[in-house]
């Protein structure tokens, strides 16, 4: 089977030195594509995924520095090459603060281009395959502390039918405490499981083309008996004719899972929680034109959230910021950050909107391309 061809997006308006750069590389085996302009180095960057991004810093609709706070944002694997005149190193310096892995001033040494390429590339695979085997190290901990615990939740299971002789009542609520117990250590260790996967690289997005509103409704389906034990109402409404986009149908669903189980959590009886999917048009990116997004949001009628935690939501460290909550109710919230982390997989975003009192509301968008 042939090795897939590394994928390079040149992007410079001095059409001359773009397609000589472009054409060196695909001489070179590179698979090559063009940008004139930053506004259209960002389409090609949210249409395609690229192993590296030669930008030129000073370019007509958006510059170099603004592509490449997109790139950083929502295609974090792209590594990228700043090109530079020798007036404008300031600013190169200022974009390998932003995350660029190197700048070339012009005019560009064609010899030493591919080297320089070749070289980062290598760097950059080191990297992620430092990062892929600490990811497995936690994973098989992890995993490690799952069975056992696992297991005791099991064997607490045969106490309370009885297999080792009668049970009290008093005993049965103290099993049920553990039994309870138990399993939050399990959800605790499975949302760490996934979230390593998820910042290891080691979960790869199964995208198909679908509608999302199929899938909010379908996560609503589910929760129906648990939403009207709850005494809470539910509503769901999709706009019509929602455009089918390219996602991780399972992932997604993950997502919306996570979303409605919050929202019962914090809602009271006889409260309601409202899910709604429409199309908007987003800003992406500070200093750009809207996109058109796929937006779902999951609404709660319970007390809110203050002001001041806010943006601490996706969080992974929330708890160590905001410091020890009275409300018994919170989690460790690690299921919010997986949640963040496979939207922003998709090129996505996510974000709350809440008042103390007036409940909250929880949004994901994914792009239509």
């Amino acid at each position: 089977m042939a090795e897939d061809k590394i994928k390079i997006l040149v992007a410079d308006d001095e059409d001359p030195l773009r397609t000589t750069i472009s054409a060196w590389l695909a001489d070179e085996g590179f698979d090559v594509d063009q940008a004139p302009d930053g506004v259209e180095a960002i389409k090609k960057v949210q249409s395609q995924d690229f192993d590296i991004a030669i930008l030129d810093i000073k370019m007509p609709g958006a510059n170099g520095l603004e592509v490449l706070r997109y790139i950083k944002k929502n295609s974090s694997s792209t590594e990228v090459v700043m090109v530079t005149g020798m007036s404008d190193v300031s600013m190169a310096v200022e974009a390998m603060k932003l995350g660029a892995r190197e700048y070339l001033t012009k005019p560009i040494d064609m010899d030493q281009l591919v080297p320089s390429l070749r070289s980062l590339l290598k760097k950059r695979d080191s990297e992620d395959r430092i990062r892929r085997l600490q990811a497995d190290h936690t994973s098989r901990l992890l995993y490690d502390l799952h069975n056992p615990i696992a297991g005791l939740k099991q064997s607490i299971g045969y106490l309370l039918k009885g297999m080792a002789g009668p049970v009290g009542d008093h005993q049965k609520e103290l099993l049920g405490y553990m039994t309870a117990s138990i399993d939050k250590v399990i959800t605790l260790l499975s949302d760490m499981m996934d979230l390593t996967k998820l910042e290891g690289g080691r979960v790869r997005l199964n995208k198909g083309i679908g509608n999302v509103a199929d899938v909010v409704s379908k996560v609503t389906q589910e929760f129906r008996v648990p939403i009207q034990s709850a005494k809470i109402t539910l509503d769901f409404t999709a706009e019509p004719e929602l455009p089918s986009i390219e996602f991780d149908s399972e992932k997604i669903e993950q997502v919306v899972q996570n979303y409605v189980t919050n929202a019962i959590k914090y809602t009271p009886a006889q409260g309601a929680i409202v899910a709604q999917v429409r199309k908007v048009a987003l800003v992406a990116e500070e200093g750009q034109p809207p996109a058109e997004f796929v937006m779902a949001s999951v609404f709660n009628s319970g007390s809110g959230i203050p002001k001041e935690q806010l943006p601490l939501i996706f969080d992974r460290y929330r708890d160590l910021v905001a410091g020890k909550s009275e409300d018994k109710k919170r989690s460790t919230g690690l299921g919010l950050v997986i949640c963040q982390r496979i939207v922003e997989a998709h090129n996505g975003k996510v974000w709350v909107e809440s008042e103390a009192g007036k409940g909250a509301t929880f949004f994901f968008a994914i792009p239509i391309r």
